[in-house]
């Protein structure tokens, strides 16, 4: 599985399907649903990790990256405008607000 909900709004089982799509994401957006098959990316046969370069190399270009996709018999060219990178949540410490959780932790005599 593929997950670039923080990305491009859209989770990419591993037979090519989307399994999920954010709502109001940049997929949503472009019409994709759970079910729509990806089969090409930038004109090349589908791999997650193709997806994934493409979506670093556009950082570098102003070209949208290109998706050939299918759903059901019929099948789509969606681009997308899109050149902020791989994008995943971590957590980062506010630094204004006390650590609790490092007292919660603490050992106790």
């Amino acid at each position: 599985m593929t997950d670039l909900t923080y990305t491009v709004g859209m989770v990419v089982g591993n037979d090519a399907g989307l399994t999920d799509v954010l709502w109001g994401g940049l997929a949503f957006s472009n019409g994709l649903t759970i079910g729509t098959q990806i089969v090409a990316v930038d004109g090349t046969a589908y791999t997650s990790d193709r997806l994934k370069d493409a979506i670093e190399s556009a950082k570098k270009n102003s070209e949208p990256i290109e998706l050939l996709v299918r759903n059901g018999d019929r099948f789509r060219t969606v681009r997308f405008n899109y050149h902020g990178g791989l994008r995943y949540p971590h957590l980062e410490r506010d630094t204004a607000v006390p650590a609790r959780l490092d007292d919660i932790l603490t050992t106790r005599n």
